[in-house]
């Protein structure tokens, strides 16, 4: 496990997108080895968002989506913890963290309380080449733009979340732009004065406006009509934030509608066969998947939803 670890950190090097640390860092920072599950390494920072197995954000909080899981007792206690007082958190981080895995969350405690996040081991390889993936295809567009219109320098807004790995990749791009990333509404509000010549949607828009800077503090779960208009109200704050000859572009991934229907799919290795048993293994799917060789009867929305992730490599997907 350490071994692995170690590895994966160093080969990671510069681009270190999540702050990895390091084996023998552990001890010092209060972590117990015993709370990284194989297959995930400890970090400081976490991917924007991943799916966990109950639904919601892996790296999110889980109350949301997830609340009936837990008794009376385990709310209090996840309540009484203050994330910004470690030391009210660190005196329960065991109990915590029992009920982050009970949870599927991917985030952990250490012993001063201090939280620290688990990086499936796909995602250190995979994350950055999905990130470069996607900032050039919005490269393609902005260049685009910049044609269009002739002009050197653009103020561009990206509806995302704060922590989004592909607002870095973009400014060192284009450093001769302006990026503003959008995640409140108190963001779109100050943009009156300078309105954007372009703003690009690289992430799921429901996702987004779930956040703590668009949630509207819904006491339940919203439908999806209701979810869908405050998305509509949201794009149209973001249309009247944009300059008379202002454009939207969207790239967010499409995600399927749900369904039972299936198809054959032909998996030209073993491993990438392993790779969409294991990502039925450990998120919630349709069905669950039992290898019978490199073909397999699979669920489309589970199909479609496992390819449209951070799981599978851009050359595969290609």
């Amino acid at each position: 496990m350490q071994l692995n670890h170690s590895l994966a950190v160093d080969a990671v090097g510069r681009e270190d997108p999540f702050e990895f640390i390091k084996s023998e860092e552990l001890e010092k920072l209060g972590i117990d080895a015993a709370d990284i599950p194989p297959g995930t390494f400890a970090a400081r920072k976490h991917p924007a968002r991943l799916p966990s197995r109950f639904g919601g954000n892996a790296y999110g909080f889980g109350f949301y989506e997830i609340y009936h899981q837990l008794d009376t007792q385990e709310i209090r206690l996840l309540q009484a913890a203050d994330p910004a007082d470690p030391s009210r958190a660190k005196q329960s981080y065991r109990e915590i963290n029992g009920i982050y895995r009970k949870l599927g969350l991917l985030i952990r405690l250490s012993r001063h309380g201090k939280p620290y996040f688990l990086i499936p081991a796909n995602l250190v390889s995979n994350s950055l080449s999905y990130v470069r993936h996607k900032a050039d295809e919005i490269s393609k567009i902005v260049h685009f733009h910049r044609r269009k219109y002739l002009k050197e320098s653009y103020r561009i807004g990206l509806l995302t979340y704060a922590d989004d790995l592909i607002v870095n990749e973009l400014t060192v791009r284009f450093r001769e732009h302006q990026f503003s990333v959008i995640d409140s509404l108190a963001r779109l509000r100050s943009v009156n004065e300078h309105p954007f010549d372009l703003v690009i949607i690289p992430a799921d828009i429901y996702g987004v406006i779930r956040t703590e800077g668009f949630n509207p503090r819904w006491r339940e779960r919203p439908s999806p009509r209701k979810l869908e208009d405050y998305a509509l109200y949201v794009l149209g704050k973001i249309y009247r934030a944009l300059k008379p000859d202002g454009e939207i572009f969207i790239i967010a991934n499409h995600y399927a509608s749900k369904t039972n229907q299936t198809v054959n799919a032909a998996f030209r290795s073993t491993r990438e066969e392993k790779d969409f048993a294991l990502f039925s293994h450990i998120f919630k799917t349709k069905k669950k998947y039992k290898l019978k060789g490199r073909r397999l009867q699979v669920n489309v929305f589970d199909f479609q939803r496992y390819l449209s992730e951070l799981y599978v490599e851009q050359d595969v997907l290609e």
